[in-house]
């Protein structure tokens, strides 16, 4: 029984007429005498009487004719149902890390709501070994991330910018407002750290390694409030990206301590699955993403690179 066979005839049964049927439907008079006659062969009954020019739906036709109205009916709600609209009403699922969820997704978050009032949105933080497995296995939809450079067949970056990262220490540290300090006499100092798996340490353990380097915190969290905590209470040195530290540098409660000739490559990459579909609530999640990137920090980041596809 096909969906064309059941409108067929409820127009037949509307019009009550095959011709004015044909004509409504824009099919030939007797192409629709076909499709009638499939389904009374179907069904294995008449469902019209043909008395010259008239034609009446038979006792079985009318029972047939409320339920095949019906099918009809929810068809088109099934449809409706599905069809895309201006208002995003579905879920996102992100995952980040610790600095970024405390610094820069409330922002971001904020107004995606206020852009999309009606997404559920769900946000895991960890890192990003994890983080990037749960996408593969997609218990997530996008990652937000910092690291060295990813490359891997099974993802699509849709943001990639350089960010800094920065050693930093009270402003009542010994080193504070000194210049031409070398790594060497920085090390000699407490170090309070992100553990050892989290993004920006790896890359500051690879970049110590190439100068033969080893390094043992005295403290290490994956936890940057508690972090920062500890440098402003004079504890030791830290290293974080920049934008962690805006408020303290504004307030005067930790000051940057700058080592030359010590270059740190680490990235701020938006990632989702390459099997994933896009549905519009990650679209609408990238595109703010960028404008905010654009809007926000031309000074600070290179101009983003989108490669969705």
């Amino acid at each position: 029984m096909e969906v064309q066979e059941l409108t067929t005839f409820v127009s037949v049964a509307d019009f009550n007429s095959f011709s004015k049927a044909a004509r409504h439907l824009g099919y030939s008079q007797a192409a629709v005498t076909i499709q009638i006659r499939q389904l009374e062969e179907e069904l294995q009954v008449r469902l019209f009487d043909r008395l010259g020019k008239k034609v009446s739906l038979t006792n079985y036709g009318r029972i047939f004719y409320d339920h095949a109205a019906q099918v009809l009916l929810d068809l088109s709600k099934a449809r409706e149902s599905v069809k895309e609209s201006n208002t995003l009403t579905g879920s996102l699922r992100i995952g980040t890390i610790d600095s970024l969820c405390s610094c820069i997704f409330p922002g971001i978050l904020k107004e995606y709501h206020r852009q999309h009032p009606l997404v559920s949105l769900s946000v895991t933080t960890d890192t990003p070994t994890i983080l990037l497995e749960m996408l593969n296995s997609n218990d997530l939809d996008v990652v937000y991330l910092l690291d060295e450079p990813l490359h891997d067949i099974r993802w699509r970056r849709v943001l990639d910018a350089a960010e800094d990262a920065v050693f930093a220490a009270s402003s009542a540290h010994p080193l504070a407002g000194l210049k031409d300090i070398t790594l060497e006499r920085l090390l000699s100092f407490p170090l309070i750290l992100t553990e050892k798996d989290a993004s920006y340490r790896r890359v500051l353990d690879y970049a110590l390694s190439l100068r033969g380097t080893e390094i043992s915190p005295l403290f290490e969290s994956n936890n940057t409030d508690l972090i920062l905590e500890m440098v402003r209470s004079n504890m030791g040195i830290t290293f974080l990206p920049e934008f962690t530290l805006t408020r303290d540098l504004e307030l005067g409660t930790i000051t940057k301590i700058l080592i030359p000739c010590f270059p740190v490559n680490i990235r701020r990459q938006v990632i989702y699955h390459k099997d994933k579909w896009v549905n519009r609530e990650m679209k609408a999640f990238f595109d703010l993403v960028l404008d905010l990137e654009k809007a926000q920090m031309p000074m600070a980041h290179p101009t983003p690179k989108s490669v969705i596809s």
